[in-house]
């Protein structure tokens, strides 16, 4: 559940420290406020290119378990191999751990 934001903060910039602040929040993907929020209550703040390629896969891989128990389900079929999906889901695992680690170098 989001919390209501009430309260406001004002505080004045340069237009450097603004461009600063807009171009790490663009890369952070998150916008201006939140990526400010996270940022003074001292949470990490961590980009990870090439992250959305993963996501792409492990929601591909995602659909196709939701069909495969939506068939089953339905009697449609009534044995599934799951070695495959397995075994890529633990390929995208692996490499994102890897891209984690170069990352927190």
């Amino acid at each position: 559940m989001k919390q209501k934001k009430d309260i406001r903060i004002t505080i004045r910039l340069t237009p450097e420290q603004y461009d600063s602040i807009a171009a790490k929040a663009e890369t952070a993907q998150m916008p201006i406020g939140s990526y400010v929020r996270a940022a003074a209550m001292r949470h990490r703040v961590t980009v990870i290119d090439g992250l959305k390629g993963f996501t792409h896969e492990l929601k591909g891989i995602g659909r196709n378990l939701n069909q495969l128990t939506i068939l089953t389900n339905e009697g449609r079929i009534t044995e599934v191999n799951l070695g495959a999906a397995m075994e890529k889901r633990a390929e995208v695992y692996l490499s994102l751990q890897a891209l984690a680690e170069q990352e927190q170098r």
